[in-house]
């Protein structure tokens, strides 16, 4: 079971668009948290998956560490792999608990949504304040230590005018995987989709320009598209787990199919139950999307990611229907991830073919001459494609 610990309700930024709801000082209990390692280590998966959320998790620092120390002790002695990350807003890393985390391998996800006008626009702190300059000294504190993260952008309707000028920025900073989500509880107007359009256009570009100048910059959004080109299409493994193989769990104990259905720990509808007890079955395991009749000739259907549950309910109310955005968003993507893999694979760029060829491991020995120095003689059947057939029609369930 992968297990999602939201440490604490509370957060020292004040962001508008946040699915945790308000703020307020209630955390996790040390407790609780060992009874949710409890949980992550109680079936016989050989990998176990925690990660540490809020709120602004690194508020509750020390459990957090003493955490992950406990569950690095579990894993070494149950002879099991163990994969941690934090999702965190960077303005409270310093360079001794980035070399923390490092040590005991908590991969970081950080929150910003760009250059500062983009930041100033949602992510002020509590107190209406610019928190831009202490998210970007927390960029620069794991990039001078070379510790891995990621940057993760929410994309709205107000900021996605400075979503060219942010990816740059955050790519320019050195940043080696740039997240880039959109904000499925806001309505984008068409002008808003255009700019957002562009931006994702010029990330599309970036992410040629660093191939180019032998630089592995991943954008996930595009990644996958590719990634699933590869492999033909999208495995169970890829989808959503919605409550079957990962929970989350609320300060208060509450357990919950996923992090983004925590909110504020007062609206039971996808409550799952408590740790004291565990969790109990879920319907909404078997209720994942889309069911959008529109989807059903749609070419892209075969890797379309429009099966968050999570993003599904923000957008339309229901966690197996997609909504318009979501629909453009998958569309566009697609587009600009084939451009790019058809442009590096032409060019065949060594570092194109090693990385994401070489993730790809049912290609067998295929993957033996993928190497930088030698990167012709892949079969053509592996080359990223577009499959054709029906476009989708823009939903609009808004």
């Amino acid at each position: 079971m992968d297990v999602t610990l939201v440490l604490t309700h509370d957060c020292n930024l004040g962001c508008g668009y946040c699915y945790a709801g308000a703020k307020f000082n209630r955390r996790m209990s040390g407790e609780a948290a060992l009874k949710c390692l409890d949980l992550a280590f109680d079936d016989d998966s050989p990998e176990v998956q925690l990660s540490f959320f809020g709120g602004e998790p690194l508020l509750c620092w020390d459990l957090l560490v003493d955490l992950a120390r406990e569950a690095r002790a579990r894993a070494q002695a149950g002879g099991r792999s163990l994969k941690m990350s934090v999702t965190t807003n960077g303005t409270l890393l310093t360079d001794e608990r980035a070399s923390l985390l490092d040590e005991l391998e908590v991969y970081v996800g950080l929150s910003t949504d760009g250059v500062q006008e983009a930041q100033d626009d949602g992510r002020p702190t509590i107190g209406g304040a610019s928190s831009f300059a202490d998210t970007k000294r927390g960029i620069e504190v794991l990039v001078r230590r070379g510790t891995p993260f990621e940057t993760i952008s929410v994309v709205t309707p107000t900021n996605a005018r400075w979503l060219s000028d942010s990816v740059r920025w955050i790519v320019d900073l050195g940043v080696p995987r740039v997240g880039l989500n959109p904000c499925y509880e806001a309505y984008f107007d068409d002008e808003q989709l255009g700019a957002y359009g562009a931006g994702l256009t010029t990330a599309a570009d970036v992410m040629l320009e660093c191939f180019r100048a032998g630089r592995i910059v991943s954008i996930p959004v595009f990644d996958n598209k590719i990634l699933a080109a590869l492999k033909g299409g999208l495995a169970e493994v890829d989808m959503c787990s919605l409550g079957s193989r990962s929970v989350a769990v609320a300060p208060s104990g509450n357990i919950y199919p996923c992090e983004r259905m925590v909110g504020e720990d007062e609206d039971s509808t996808f409550l799952m139950g408590h740790i004291d007890e565990g969790p109990k079955a879920s319907g909404l395991a078997c209720e994942r999307g889309p069911i959008n009749p529109e989807c059903g000739d749609c070419g892209e259907r075969w890797r379309c990611q429009s099966f968050c549950a999570c993003a599904n309910y923000a957008e339309t109310g229901n966690t197996a229907i997609a909504g318009g955005t979501q629909c453009w968003h998958e569309r566009q993507t697609a587009v600009l991830a084939d451009r790019v893999a058809t442009t590096l694979w032409e060019e065949r760029n060594p570092l194109f073919i090693a990385w994401f060829y070489g993730r790809v491991t049912s290609l067998g020995a295929v993957l033996e001459e993928a190497s930088p120095r030698k990167p012709t003689g892949l079969p053509a059947a592996v080359v990223p494609r577009r499959p054709t057939g029906g476009g989708r029609r823009r939903l609009r369930t808004l």
